[in-house]
């Protein structure tokens, strides 16, 4: 077993407002303070990690992505492309940050399709494009439909206003993917105004949880490129049930509960390594996750101490940012 904090649900209920810039000292390791309290846990064993392999981003080779999937317990299988550098730069955080010399991801003439959730938001830094190829392969290979891509990042990142429900997706490389594939063929009129398909309501697993989803989230958490990907506590439960007593179950730590994420995984990479100025979180804990940790989201809150609640910390982009942003759309 090994030991590390976990966020009870009344905690993360109190912090789920807070901007995720890394920065809350009560949650420092996941988007809006997931990850870490006072009190401590134990997860479920996990194949042989080590912190170093745990940070490192030198995906330059197949060969290195095996080493990499197998130090941190899984196994990494399918096309791989390497990540060699590239001209574009991050700056600062997801929550609080920057892209220049992003990419576009268009799906003319692919099979897989683009949600539009709003204009502009299919950009991303070419190691996320590279995994996101990647995913469409090997998900592929397993017999899985076309892929449905959600929201990525703008074109020079940053937030993306004050309307939208993100916290992040500020540098290229987050992305959401939906629970549900282009097969049928979305029309354009679907891809405008996209449906949600929930896989769990509650504690309920629904029959939209299929065994192609279930293999869609392994395939995408093992992948050394992901640092972790958020997913509504149920369906973390769901997976640790499937998964915690087998073979290669370390992808199951890369999966972190979170509200909001029932009919989408939030997949987020590790900063690439020609961009130092990129702002990495906390590492995950180490451990499945599964047992108490995930168990604890459905305990019942603690009666309210009558504290008062921690305001939200504004969040404060990187002066390249700010310049970079501010002829654009700040």
């Amino acid at each position: 077993m090994v030991k590390h904090f976990f966020c009870s649900r009344k905690l993360c209920s109190v912090l789920s407002t807070c901007l995720a810039i890394g920065l809350l000292s009560a949650c420092a390791s996941d988007i809006s303070s997931k990850e870490s309290s006072s009190n401590t846990s134990y997860s479920g064993n996990i194949s042989t990690t080590t912190s170093s392999v745990l940070v490192s981003n030198d995906f330059s080779s197949y060969q290195q992505a095996q080493k990499l999937a197998h130090d941190q317990g899984y196994i990494y299988e399918g096309q791989f492309t390497p990540y060699q550098g590239s001209s574009s730069r991050i700056y600062g955080s997801t929550a609080a940050g920057c892209i220049e010399g992003s990419s576009e991801l268009s799906d003319q003439k692919e099979e897989f399709q683009l949600q539009r959730w709003a204009a502009g938001r299919n950009y991303a830094h070419p190691l996320m494009l590279q995994y996101l190829a990647d995913l469409r392969h090997r998900t592929k290979d397993l017999g899985l439909p076309p892929l449905l891509i959600g929201d990525l990042s703008r074109v020079l990142g940053g937030p993306y206003g004050q309307k939208s429900n993100h916290a992040s997706h500020n540098t290229g490389i987050d992305v959401d993917l939906p629970f549900d594939f282009a097969l049928p063929r979305k029309s354009a009129s679907e891809l405008a105004s996209p449906k949600d398909v929930y896989i769990v309501k509650g504690t309920k697993i629904q029959p939209t949880f299929t065994k192609s989803i279930e293999v869609y989230i392994k395939t995408a958490a093992s992948d050394p490129r992901v640092d972790r990907i958020f997913v509504a506590p149920m369906i973390k439960k769901h997976m640790c049930l499937l998964y915690q007593d087998k073979e290669h179950n370390g992808f199951l730590q890369k999966l972190r509960p979170w509200f909001g994420h029932q009919a989408h995984m939030h997949v987020r990479l590790k900063c690439p390594f020609d961009s130092p100025e990129c702002v990495s979180q906390a590492p995950v804990p180490q451990g499945t996750g599964c047992g108490y940790e995930v168990d604890s989201w459905f305990l019942p809150p603690p009666p309210k101490s009558g504290k008062a609640v921690a305001k939200k910390k504004e969040r404060v982009l990187p002066q390249k940012c700010a310049l970079l942003l501010k002829d654009n759309y700040l």
